[in-house]
């Protein structure tokens, strides 16, 4: 599965209307067509036809700019540069790399859906690779995430038994201690309501971390 990258499909269509605009911008200037004309042969109002003309993309839809185009009689062909990907693959691997990215900025929302994400596209937590992180913490994360999962997938209401890769036990604790959520509420999670997932490696989570997917 695919998911589609909304920074570079926003850039793309800018530059489809841009391309649109130049083209019927410059046949109503090479056929002298005063706004009036203009309004009345693309079936717009003369404001309009005067943003056109200052060449304002953004204030047209590309398909009210392909029927002014084609009111003109002029052929549209539209082209996207295919060095540019309209899609970023999405694996077990790069959601992993979005935890942790969420919760080192305690972005709990955006964890929580990627957790969810994850679950969803029912891949195979034990066959996730070894990511070899340069990064103790983030490394230290990643095991803590998918043992968790482990824990979480294989206990009702799911009961779809699974295990965390083998790496995972490889795995050293961080030397500083980390809280995957704002130090100001760990004061109510003392004891057993830690988890040890996380507490062997010296990362601060509560027990029930993970479970609401």
């Amino acid at each position: 599965m695919l998911a589609v990258n909304d920074d570079i499909i926003q850039v793309e269509n800018l530059k489809i209307r841009s391309t649109l605009v130049r083209a019927v911008r410059d046949t109503v200037l090479q056929n002298n067509l005063t706004q009036t004309e203009a309004a009345a042969r693309l079936g717009i109002s003369q404001p309009r036809v005067s943003a056109l003309l200052n060449g304002k993309a953004s204030e047209f839809r590309a398909d009210a700019l392909i029927s002014m185009a084609l009111r003109l009689g002029l052929n549209v062909s539209l082209e996207i540069n295919p060095a540019q990907p309209l899609f970023d693959p999405v694996t077990a691997e790069s959601i992993l790399d979005r935890m942790c990215d969420a919760v080192l900025r305690k972005d709990t929302v955006a964890f929580m859906d990627d957790v969810q994400l994850f679950w969803r596209k029912e891949w195979d937590v034990s066959a996730v690779s070894d990511p070899h992180e340069n990064d103790a913490l983030k490394y230290a994360l990643k095991a803590c995430f998918l043992e968790r999962m482990a824990e979480v997938w294989s206990a009702p209401p799911k009961s779809y038994p699974v295990s965390a890769p083998k790496w995972c036990q490889r795995v050293p604790p961080v030397q500083k201690n980390f809280s995957v959520i704002p130090d100001e509420y760990r004061e109510y999670y003392e004891g057993d309501l830690e988890s040890p997932v996380f507490g062997k490696r010296n990362i601060f989570a509560p027990r029930d971390f993970m479970f609401f997917v």
